[in-house]
C-alpha cells in the first residue's frame, strides 16, 4: 500500500482540528450582549416612588456605586455621596443643589471636587447611556441623601429644555442662584481692563469684543457660540503655556466657565 500524501495527510489534519474546535466552541455557553434596558418611569410617579427607582438604578444600570460610596470615610477614588442633597449646594457659587447634580451626571467635569482627579464619564451617553428620565430618577434619590426628593418628571433643568437656576425641584438650598451667577457674568464681562478675563490675562489674546483681533485667539462671543462647558474646562485645564495662566486656580475656571455659558444662555 503507497504512502498517503503529505497534501492529503495536511487536509485531513487541518479538517479534524477544525471539527474539534468546532464541537469545543459549540460546549461553551453563548451570551448575547445587548443594550441596557431603558427603565420605564411613568410622568405621574411621586417624588418619592421616582427616588426609589433612583436607588436601583444607582446601584444598577447606572452602577454609580462602582466608584461612589455613601457613609464611607477613608482614601476613596470618588467622593462620598453621604449629605449630598446639602453640600452640593455649596460647591459652585450661583449653582442650586438640583443645578450642581445635573451638571454632575451630563458635565462631569466641569467641576472636580478638590482632592479628587476627573475621570467620571458621561452618565447620558455609552456605555452606561442613561436616559434624561431616569437621571431625574437618580436625582431624586441624591436629594434624599441628607434632604427630602423633591424633583418630579416635569423638573426641567439646563440639559432637557430648562435653564441654569431656574429649575424646580431644587429646594431653597440653593439660595439666589440668578443672582449670584449674573454677579459672576457681570464680573467677567466688564471691560478689558478688569473683571476675571483681565485678571487672569485671557484678554492679551481674546478679546471681549466681537469684532476684536483674532489673530492670537478665538473672541469671548466667539467661544460662547460654539463651545461647550466641557470643551471650555478642557481649553482652560489644558491651555498652552503662557504668562500668568500658571496663576489661574480651580476657582478662576469655575468662574470663567460659568460666567462665559451664562453669557451665551442670556444671547
Amino acid at each position: 500500500m503507497g504512502k498517503i500524501p503529505i497534501v492529503v495527510q495536511l487536509v485531513v489534519m487541518t479538517l479534524g482540528l477544525t471539527g474539534l474546535y468546532t464541537m469545543v466552541g459549540q460546549m461553551v455557553p453563548q451570551k448575547e450582549v445587548h443594550p441596557p434596558e431603558v427603565i420605564e418611569i411613568a410622568t405621574d410617579v411621586s417624588s418619592d416612588e421616582m427616588a426609589a427607582i433612583g436607588e436601583e438604578i444607582f446601584n444598577g444600570k447606572g452602577i454609580c456605586n462602582t466608584c461612589h460610596t455613601i457613609g464611607k470615610s477613608g482614601a476613596l477614588r470618588f467622593p462620598d455621596l453621604a449629605g449630598i442633597a446639602t453640600t452640593s449646594a455649596t460647591r459652585i457659587p450661583g449653582y442650586t443643589a438640583l443645578d450642581y447634580l445635573v451638571e454632575s451626571f451630563y458635565d462631569p467635569n466641569v467641576f472636580i471636587v478638590e482632592g479628587f482627579s476627573p475621570g467620571m464619564p458621561v452618565i447620558n451617553k455609552p456605555p452606561i447611556g442613561l436616559t434624561d428620565e431616569e437621571i431625574l430618577a437618580v436625582i431624586a434619590y441624591m436629594q434624599t441623601l441628607g434632604g427630602t426628593a423633591t424633583v418630579t418628571m416635569e423638573t426641567k433643568h439646563a440639559y432637557n429644555g430648562g435653564t441654569l437656576g431656574g429649575g424646580d425641584g431644587g429646594g431653597d438650598s440653593g439660595g439666589d442662584a440668578g443672582g449670584d451667577a449674573e454677579a459672576v457674568v457681570a464680573d467677567a464681562a466688564g471691560d478689558a481692563g478688569s473683571g476675571i478675563l483681565a485678571t487672569s490675562g485671557c484678554t492679551g489674546c481674546h478679546m471681549a469684543d466681537a469684532a476684536g483681533d483674532t489673530s492670537k485667539g478665538p473672541t469671548v462671543p466667539d467661544m460662547q457660540a460654539r463651545l461647550s462647558r466641557d470643551q471650555l474646562v478642557s481649553g482652560l485645564i489644558y491651555h498652552p503655556g503662557e504668562d500668568g495662566l500658571d496663576q489661574v486656580t480651580q476657582d478662576d475656571i469655575k468662574a470663567l466657565v460659568t460666567a462665559i455659558s451664562e453669557m451665551r444662555n442670556e444671547g
